[in-house]
């Protein structure tokens, strides 16, 4: 069953120190029942819990069994010596397992990606031997220093999660941020097992970048560029690091101070007399990680803004009324091209729901760039009263999500009024027009079965994938079975589909057409329309296909 944002970290908390006060751990798990549990039951969840990382037993971790609907607790207990726990007296029901201990991470059980498997108890259902894994967390720390090997200080570290499937429009994306001591130490803790890769920005202590051109001391009017590990200032050849559950790694990165660059950029004035300020934004794998210069900003008056003290490295500069923007590799010190860059007009445009209801207030619409093209990828902007406006989006290819808070928001088809097209990619180009974007507020959940030689099969991935391509990024709804095979995939929207289960399946990736062909080929059809209700329940098991 999909997991639940919530980690009832509070909760396990304070049931961990209740049942530690018990006294001291027992051969058999310590068990405690909160006032809220049905203990009328005669169904019980028992097994042991495990480090993912060596098979050795977890003891005196808290495991807790949730109601799967509202995710509140109804038994709880402490490990033992070997690892083992029992949660007694339950009733027949579906729940959601959870297990916490100091230095590992708070996981659901069977746990890939967002998903986990579900616990059902009743009648035939074997919920005494589970095998728990509880994956340890990783520690990444290091030391940032200068050329002459002296530690630097208050340098920002940024650790950056490569993604698992960058077909599904998925990016690099900063994970966490720090800074150094005095020693010139860093440390990430309670880092999740994943691939990394880790930037640092500084500024030499004894840099200053006052003065006229000609005249400023050359040896102080220095520069970190953004350098990567292993001490690049390349993003392109920066090393991923890899961290494994429970693997504690170091990563040492020099700075090497070059000489700061200037930048001047033309201000002109518009027909009112205001000047048109341009925006300088540092980046690092598409994202902005600094939109203020390090160095000092002046001259506007002359009509250009000089700004000094520019480490070497990407940056994005927004300038003039229309727009241009420009991807500047900055490796000297420039007057910014008046023609340089590509335009960029303001995008406005307006959400509608495929209902027919009103569209939420405050909905957020953004744009992620899927051309690989120069510059930032991700543009935001808020719609109220369901209508949104973006100030400068270069032209390209652009997906377009949509959240209401923290729920997602499906879009269905997007372009203008004259012509809607599947899907949530639009094309904008140099005079993109207003667009309209369809949103699906049904929320249709398909239920059924995965079985196996006659058999419910625990953890399988289902993936259920619209047979129009264009809608693979938007529409495609995913799932994990339960202990007894079952699965629920929700707000599933109008649509002809091809339902997969794929046993073993989470390394596989679901977003590459090619991956896919061979488990589409034996696939279930599934067919929501508007008038589906809440629920289409599937008369036929989906067979499950083996990896």
């Amino acid at each position: 069953m999909m997991r639940l944002c919530s980690r009832h970290g509070a909760a396990l908390l304070a049931l961990c120190a209740v049942a530690v006060a018990a006294g001291a751990l027992a051969q058999s798990p310590q068990t405690a029942q909160p006032a809220m549990a049905d203990m009328s039951g005669s169904y019980r969840i028992a097994g042991v819990l495990v480090n993912a990382s060596t098979g050795e037993p977890v003891q005196r971790a808290t495991v807790e069994a949730l109601k799967e609907e509202d995710s509140h607790a109804v038994a709880t207990c402490v490990t033992n010596s070997e690892g083992r726990f029992v949660l007694d007296r339950l009733a027949a029901a579906k729940y959601q397992l959870t297990a916490s201990k100091r230095g590992f991470r708070t996981a659901f059980y069977d746990e890939h990606d967002q998903f986990s498997t579900a616990i059902v108890t009743g009648p035939d259902q074997d919920t005494s031997h589970l095998r728990f894994k509880l994956t340890p967390l990783a520690t990444l720390h290091g030391v940032v220093t200068s050329d002459a090997g002296d530690p630097v200080a208050n340098a920002r570290v940024t650790l950056f999660r490569r993604p698992k499937h960058p077909g599904a429009g998925e990016r690099i994306e900063p994970a966490d941020g720090t800074s150094t001591d005095d020693t010139g130490a860093y440390e990430f803790s309670d880092v999740a097992a994943g691939e990394y890769l880790l930037a640092v920005m500084a500024e030499p202590w004894y840099a200053v970048h006052d003065g006229a051109p000609g005249k400023r001391n050359a040896a102080l009017d220095v520069a970190y560029p953004v350098t990567y590990f292993d001490s690049t200032t390349d993003e392109a050849s920066a090393t991923p690091i890899v961290l494994a559950g429970g693997s504690r790694e170091e990563a040492n990165i020099s700075l090497h101070a070059v000489p700061a660059l200037h930048l001047s950029i033309p201000t002109p004035r518009k027909a009112d007399g205001t000047i048109v300020m341009p925006l300088v934004q540092q980046m690092a794998f598409g994202n902005v990680i600094n939109a203020e210069s390090a160095g000092n900003i002046g001259g506007i008056e002359t009509g250009a803004l000089e700004v000094s003290g520019i480490a070497p490295g990407r940056y994005e500069v927004t300038q003039f009324d229309p727009p241009r923007v420009v991807d500047l590799d900055l490796a000297s010190s420039q007057q910014v091209d008046p023609t340089a860059g590509s335009p960029a007009n303001a995008v406005a445009g307006r959400i509608r729901m495929l209902s027919g209801a009103p569209a939420p207030d405050n909905a957020t619409v953004s744009l992620h760039r899927v051309d690989n093209g120069p510059g930032q990828f991700t543009y935001a902007a808020l719609a109220t009263h369901g209508r949104f406006k973006f100030d400068a989006v270069p032209p390209g290819e652009w997906a377009v999500a949509a959240t209401s808070g923290s729920s997602a928001l499906t879009v269905v088809a997007v372009g203008t009024d004259a012509a809607q097209q599947a899907g949530n990619i639009v094309t904008l180009r140099d005079h993109a027009p207003e667009l309209l974007v369809t949103l699906s507020d049904f929320e249709t959940n398909v239920e059924g079965f995965a079985m196996k030689s006659g058999k419910g099969l625990a953890g399988a991935m289902i993936v259920l994938l619209p047979e129009n391509p264009a809608q693979w990024r938007t529409l495609t709804r995913r799932d994990q079975s339960d202990s007894d095979g079952s699965f629920a995939l929700r707000d599933v929207s109008p649509g002809e589909y091809k339902l997969v289960a794929i046993e073993d399946g989470w390394d596989l990736d679901w977003t590459s057409p090619e991956a896919m062909a061979r488990y589409l080929q034996h696939g279930a059809k599934v067919r929501v329309t508007e008038s589906s209700g809440k629920l289409v329940r599937l008369g036929t098991p989906v067979v499950v296909q083996q990896r």
